[in-house]
């Protein structure tokens, strides 16, 4: 018997076919998912440029308030009145700036250190009339005053603080310590 050679031949070309229709769709895919990538990082890119824009104008506004409150502090007045308990007696204490003055005082010069106090605010009012803000600020510890003294203060501050341009505060030790 004779063998015959027999060649076996394959047709690649449905083959070469299949293969490149699916590259084709595996690459319509990716670009599919890299479109709708590029327009999510859009839309989050046009979310952060409004959250920016957002964020700026409140800059503006915080920072065009605050050139507001420099100008009136820069024409204001701010004064500290303390009442410090000593050994020998009572002294009042008015800070302004770096000046500080202190009247001393005990229960037979009292009567003295309210006019000395009246007197002084009185100025700082006259201040406020020309057209500056007067702060008027009294930091007292509770515990150390005696009731006399802070009455005697409020009423001269209340005088005080009916003039126009003219605000008083009341902050206590503890206030103070924490930050108020």
């Amino acid at each position: 018997m004779k063998k015959r050679n027999r060649s076996i031949t394959a047709d690649l070309t449905p083959l070469l076919d299949v293969i490149f229709i699916l590259l084709f769709l595996i690459m319509i895919r990716n670009t599919e998912a890299v479109d709708a990538r590029t327009a999510e990082a859009e839309e989050k890119l046009e979310e952060a440029n409004a959250q920016m824009a957002e964020a700026q104008a409140l800059q503006d506004a915080v920072q065009s308030e605050l050139d507001e409150y420099q100008a009136l502090l820069q024409d204001a007045t701010i004064c500290y009145i303390q009442i410090i308990g000593e050994e020998s007696g009572r002294s009042i204490q008015l800070s302004e700036n770096s000046r500080t003055d202190q009247f001393h005082f005990d229960w037979d010069t009292q009567e003295d250190a309210w006019q000395y106090l009246k007197e002084r605010l009185a100025e700082k009012t006259r201040a406020a009339a020309e057209g500056g803000q007067v702060f008027l600020i009294f930091q007292y510890d509770a515990k150390q005053l005696y009731q006399s003294d802070y009455d005697m203060v409020r009423t001269v501050l209340e005088e005080a603080g009916h003039t126009e341009n003219v605000y008083v505060q009341y902050r206590t030790a503890e206030s103070i310590e924490g930050g108020n």
